[in-house]
């Protein structure tokens, strides 16, 4: 049997909002990024899931309440499916990470696949963690839906995954939107994408992260 699975990208955050690196900064979603996920737990009214979880930091957590509540399902918290951890990078501006560590941050731009957060984790370290979180939770679940809230480094490692290429080669898949559903299958053990960054949900509420990051 397969395993669907959608996973949502947080809404809008304080952090997107100033343009800063979050990683493991427990920041809460503006008020944008709210009305983001209330459209996506309209979605899901009418695309119902068995069960739902969530990263436990704030952006994403508060991203997959109104899911629950739309379909009367808990939020499972799941601290493994956190965004990379940033190390120095955490909470400081893009323009700032650039002028300040401009070798790092220019792999982190152009070669995202072989970059590494300074006293964090590298991006190869981030999708190990991610990738086997998320076959677990769909392993836990076969022949069921479920739907995951998380954040954009780690869609971006499952769908690498999916396209059957090593992280290295991650530059090659692009962002996903706030708030925006991508969906997956599991099965014997591989992953495949079905349809990746859905944002119709999301009507004028759309928006993406900037160039630089």
């Amino acid at each position: 049997m397969s395993t669907k699975i959608i996973m949502v990208r947080h809404g809008f955050s304080l952090a997107n909002e100033a343009k800063k690196f979050a990683g493991h900064w427990d920041i809460d979603l503006t008020e944008l990024g709210k009305k983001q996920a209330e459209m996506a737990g309209k979605y899901f009214k009418s695309h119902p899931v068995d069960a739902i979880y969530s990263s436990d930091l704030l952006r994403a957590y508060h991203t997959a309440l109104p899911i629950g509540e739309a379909l009367g399902l808990p939020v499972h918290k799941e601290i493994g499916l956190r965004e990379i951890k940033a190390g120095e990078w955490e909470q400081i501006g893009f323009d700032d990470m650039a002028n300040r560590y401009p070798k790092e941050s220019a792999v982190w731009v152009e070669d995202i696949g072989r970059s590494g957060c300074p006293g964090g984790e590298t991006v190869k370290e981030l999708s190990a963690r991610i990738v086997s979180t998320v076959r677990r939770i769909a392993e836990r679940h076969d022949g069921q839906t479920v739907c995951i809230t998380t954040h954009a480094t780690p869609i971006r490692a499952v769908s690498t995954e999916a396209a059957g290429i090593p992280v290295e080669e991650m530059k090659n898949i692009p962002w996903a939107a706030n708030a925006s559903l991508n969906v997956f299958e599991y099965e014997n053990g591989r992953f495949k994408a079905i349809e990746l960054d859905i944002v119709e949900h999301l009507g004028d509420l759309l928006t993406q992260l900037p160039a630089n990051v």
